[in-house]
């Protein structure tokens, strides 16, 4: 019922927007082949800083459904974040199948993801479907590419302060414009939110899940001419964090934890230091991308089985990365030629392991996981007519992996090496004319193959690398000049899928489904007139494993872990005056399986925003509300043979910010 009323209202919705008059046209700027997302035969979702704020979308976790077909969650700490896209999944797994890049330079690991800053935002695209033949980095199901506020050509600043309920605050600063040096602009940028979280530790009387995020930005931007660009980048962000407040076997008062006599804890240290240098001539451009990567994380906490668990949990991570791009046109080829490479300096993982009632069996688990990717991509745009396109690629992919593992207590020090590579195609076929476009689009990805280096075997366990056939049929329209809208029909042929299962002691194993696939449809529009802007986006999909046998029992035919069937998402913001002003939004997200037998899952639910202010050319003061029904949502779930774990969305959060333009 609840998914025909949705997709009732989601039709209805459209209907009314297509009635609506013409005004100003919405362009959007590609990432990667310098092109408007109407000429990319993928999938392109776009969201604007006006939508960021529309959608009251404070965290990476709330463009869930907000990108069709797409369920950002995970563990409830920033250290931890699971992106589904499509029906692919890094489920409570480091290595994601989604590629993170910020202002050209991709992040090294899901570690750190969740800690991207919102307010400096001012851009996002996710491009759907794999992207090796586009970007460096690798990328099976999709990319996040995320642009910060440009510099500004003038001296301006801006300053934000909120306060909600939690005692939850936020202050925001940034100031751009010209430095001392000739042809130098530069901007800074700084952040601190602070909540007291939305649970409690009824044994500790503390805030459980606690929050504090100190965030810089710093960049540099040296134009000597108009053909020449070098940006010097650093961002840092520190978070010190409560525990995740899961509630064992139980749905009842979700956010009072009784069964930990411990508090527990996340530290965190990020630091990205990058250098982009662009030449661009009148035919082609050259951009080089340099970036070193530093984080630590350090992890305490109590989980109450087997009479109680300690676990403590110490990750250290450096990595360097260049890419090389060319973008060119000559004649009717437009083309990008690139290279990458990566170098895991240090991956160190220790992890202490204490149980109360077994002071026998306590261990620790240390592994060192250095690994070396090396990739050559292409891909060739070619004009056949004025209508007709032909896009062609091809990347090559190699990853160098080291792991030595010593898990005291089941085996002895273990170190193996493997490599992986894979040759990816791309070719697609588009029709279409300045105010549309329909294509047809084949594309290969991957993820290489690895260890597991938590489960409780005495040797290193492999898994084999995961390959993703993705199709994917494709329509984009401007109408006139006020709206425009994308629809999109794929399908997944997946091998060797990831799928990761738990033992009692929440110790994880990846294991490979033979074959999987993923089908589904999405919708996307955007709308604007004089004093109203509107969003919306849908995602209808269906994932399932097609092979798949495990210790002798048949999963095949089952749904895949953490795959909404469904996501929509509405957001509107209308001006009453040019001053005063209203928004709201929601999201639906579908019913989600949580173990391969499908015996656990979690239903829909859905989630309303609201705010109203007032908006001068100097200043902004806003009232707000999250969840503005306060609904009880479980948006993540672990399951193993003994227990469920249940991780619940926020609760109904009313608040007000007041932003100062100067």
């Amino acid at each position: 019922m609840i998914l025909h009323k949705t997709i009732g209202l989601y039709s209805l919705f459209i209907v009314n927007v297509l009635y609506a008059l013409e005004l100003e046209p919405i362009v959007i700027q590609s990432a990667k082949m310098d092109e408007s997302s109407l000429e990319i035969p993928h999938t392109v979702n776009v969201i604007s800083s006006a939508q960021i704020e529309t959608q009251n979308i404070d965290t990476i976790q709330k463009l869930s459904a907000v990108f069709p077909n797409t369920n950002i969650s995970g563990l409830g700490t920033r250290s931890e974040t699971t992106f589904t896209v499509r029906g692919i999944s890094n489920y409570v797994a480091i290595e994601s199948s989604v590629a993170m890049y910020i202002d050209d330079v991709p992040l090294p690991m899901s570690y750190g993801f969740g800690t991207v800053d919102m307010n400096n935002v001012d851009t996002i695209e996710m491009f759907k479907g794999p992207q090796g033949t586009l970007f460096g980095k690798n990328a099976e199901s999709g990319v996040i590419n995320i642009y910060t506020k440009p510099i500004s050509k003038n001296l301006e600043s801006e300053a934000r302060l909120g306060i909600a309920e939690y005692d939850s605050r936020e202050l925001y600063g940034r100031i751009s414009g010209p430095t001392v040096v000739d042809k130098v602009w530069g901007s800074l940028a700084l952040t601190k939110k602070t909540t007291d979280g939305y649970a409690t530790n009824t044994i500790t009387h503390n805030p459980f899940d606690h929050r504090d995020l100190a965030g810089l930005s710093m960049k540099l931007n040296y134009i000597p001419s108009n053909y020449f660009n070098i940006a010097l980048n650093y961002t840092k962000s520190k978070v010190n964090d409560g525990g995740t407040p899961f509630k064992i076997d139980t749905k009842n008062d979700p956010y009072h934890i009784d069964n930990e006599p411990k508090d527990d804890s996340v530290i965190m240290n990020n630091d990205l230091l990058s250098l982009v240098v662009k030449a661009i001539q009148n035919d082609y451009s050259i951009t080089s991308a340099t970036a070193y990567s530093n984080q630590s994380i350090q992890k305490q906490d109590y989980v109450a089985i087997l009479g109680g668990l300690d676990l403590g949990v110490d990750i250290n991570i450096k990595e360097i990365s260049q890419e090389l791009r060319l973008n060119g046109t000559k004649k009717d080829f437009d083309y990008v030629i690139g290279a990458f490479y990566s170098d895991k300096l240090k991956f160190n993982y220790k992890e202490k392991q204490v149980f109360t009632a077994l002071p026998a069996y306590n261990n620790s688990n240390i592994l060192d996981n250095i690994d070396q990717n090396i990739a050559l991509f292409s891909q060739v745009k070619y004009t056949i007519s004025d209508y007709l396109v032909l896009n062609g690629g091809i990347r090559y992919q190699q990853t160098n992996r080291d792991f030595c593992r010593d898990y005291s207590g089941f085996s002895a020090p273990i170190s193996a090496t493997l490599t992986s590579h894979d040759w990816l195609p791309m070719v697609s076929l588009s029709y279409g004319t300045d105010d549309f476009n329909t294509y047809l689009t084949y594309t290969k990805g991957y993820r290489p193959s690895g260890y597991n280096y938590r489960s409780s075997g005495t040797t290193l366990v492999p898994y084999m690398s995961e390959v993703t056939q993705s199709y994917e049929l494709g329509y984009k329209q401007f109408f006139g000049s006020s709206w425009n809208m994308s629809h999109a029909l794929f399908y997944n042929d997946i091998s060797n899928l990831r799928t990761i299962v738990f033992d009692n002691t929440l110790a994880t194993q990846t294991k490979n489904a033979n074959s999987a696939y993923s089908y589904g449809v999405e919708s996307s529009l955007n709308y604007s007139v004089d004093n109203l802007d509107v969003y919306g986006s849908f995602g209808l999909i269906r994932a399932r494993y097609e092979t798949f046998i495990s210790n002798g029992i048949d999963y095949s035919g089952k749904n895949l872990i953490d795959v909404p069937d469904m996501t929509l998402s509405m957001g509107g913001h209308y001006r009453f005056d040019p001053h005063w002003y209203a928004k709201t939004s929601f999201t639906y997200m579908g019913k989600r399986y949580y173990d391969v037998d499908n015996t656990k899952h979690e239903d829909g639910y859905t989630t309303c925003n609201g705010g109203f202010g007032y908006k001068d050319k100097k200043w902004t003061m806003e009232v707000y509300a999250n969840n503005l029904f306060g609904s009880e949502n479980v948006d993540f779930m672990i399951h193993t043979p003994s227990h469920d774990y249940y991780h619940f969305a926020p609760p109904r959060v009313v608040g007000i910010r007041l932003e100062i333009m100067l």
